[in-house]
């Protein structure tokens, strides 16, 4: 019989690596898709409530 713990360990490592580079890539604070994708709703936000705020007259 083959021992396969070895190579169960390494393609366990090897799966740990991947995610955390794909988070770094996603993840990425200069131009990731996350940082992207919080910038548009933030934007839509901040407009939304100006049109909203502008409206109100005293």
């Amino acid at each position: 019989m083959k021992d396969t713990r070895g190579q169960n360990i390494i393609e366990y490592i090897l799966l740990v690596v991947a995610v955390i580079l794909v988070f770094l890539v996603l993840l990425n604070p200069q131009s990731g898709p996350v940082k992207k994708s919080v910038e548009t709703t933030l934007n839509s936000t901040t407009q939304q409530l100006a049109n909203i705020t502008s409206n109100i007259r005293f």
